[in-house]
């Protein structure tokens, strides 16, 4: 009996240890300014078509947020891009999203492809230019923009904001999409009926390059649109927030000479009920590692640690604003 007793007893002692210790380490136990080390964030970062843009910047995204931030995991996740990432933030079911400036004014007023004002979604910063690129097969007999009447001719997913940037365009040549034939595909569908030869023409709104268009340049001969300086403008005094844009020569087989063209800004948004602090981290980590980004994406090159949130319309996340000013970058 007296050896069960002190039996019984450590038993006893070593349940109030445990539960003790237990209890201690639900302090914050972090450093300042750090998520908790008691606490995992687990974070969804809604990205576009696996062969776009944006599919593999939201992976490098991932990657490099997880490996720098401690307890903090982000996932990319495949979407409709821009316009669809807003709508996944306004309703919660992911915490981070890529999407273009023109598409985050039309959803805080609630005008264009979105009902009602989502208001949901805050900005993180701008990344880089996105450039409307109409690629056509030579011989296909397109040489301007209101050639593509009657062609067979993709206009991205929908819901997409290239879609969205497709039928403002259209709109400014007093076209509609009824004008063409083909319409709405993602772009594997898009790049498989370019090169077999069942597509006239693509609309795309992409980083440059683009690597799946490199890829299809390798195969098949393609050249890319000009917008004439008139059409330029008339575009843009109809659409403020497109940007005149030169592309260099040579960025895709066949591209001997620069090419006029229109872009848009892609942007990083979060959800506004996304905690502070957490959004201050995710912010420091782009911008103290954003070369390392632009080693994995070549698009990432493009973005400016000087002027973080140019082109953004919309509201500013107070994380994001917090590194902002820490900085000297943020002007109030």
């Amino acid at each position: 009996m007296k050896n069960l007793s002190k039996t019984r007893m450590y038993l006893f002692l070593v349940l109030i240890l445990t539960v003790a210790m237990a209890v201690s380490g639900c302090g914050d136990g972090g450093n300042p300014g750090e998520p908790s080390n008691q606490e995992n964030s687990n974070l969804i970062i809604g990205t576009g078509d696996v062969n776009g843009t944006y599919y593999p910047l939201g992976g490098a995204l991932a990657r490099l947020w997880s490996k720098n931030i401690e307890n903090v995991s982000v996932s990319a996740q495949s979407t409709g891009a821009s316009i669809e990432n807003v709508k996944l933030i306004e309703a919660g079911e992911i915490e981070l999203g890529l999407t273009q400036n023109d598409v985050a004014e039309f959803a805080s007023k609630g005008i264009m492809m979105f009902e009602k004002p989502h208001k949901k979604m805050k900005m993180i910063a701008r990344l880089y230019p996105e450039d409307v690129v109409v690629f056509v097969r030579k011989g296909s007999g397109i040489k301007s923009f209101a050639d593509l009447k009657g062609k067979r001719v993709s206009i991205g997913v929908p819901g997409s904001g290239e879609s969205a940037d497709a039928q403002l365009v259209f709109e400014a040549y007093g076209m509609t999409f009824d004008d063409i034939k083909g319409g709405y595909m993602s772009y594997s569908d898009t790049i498989d009926r370019m090169k077999d030869g069942l597509l006239d023409a693509c609309f795309t709104v992409n980083g440059s390059p683009a690597a799946s268009f490199q890829e299809l340049a390798l195969t098949t001969d393609i050249e890319l649109l000009n917008f004439s300086e008139k059409e330029r403008d008339d575009i843009i005094s109809k659409f403020p927030f497109f940007v005149k844009r030169e592309l260099p020569a040579n960025l895709y087989k066949g591209q001997d000479e620069e090419v006029k063209t229109l872009c848009v800004q892609s942007c990083l948004a979060v959800g506004e009920d996304v905690d502070e602090e957490l959004v201050y981290q995710l912010t420091k980590t782009l911008w103290e590692n954003y070369e390392e980004l632009g080693d994995m994406i070549a698009t990432a090159k493009f973005m400016d640690p000087e002027d973080p949130v140019q082109g953004i319309t919309t509201d500013v996340h107070p994380g994001a604003i917090k590194y902002y000013r820490e900085v000297g970058v943020w002007k109030d």
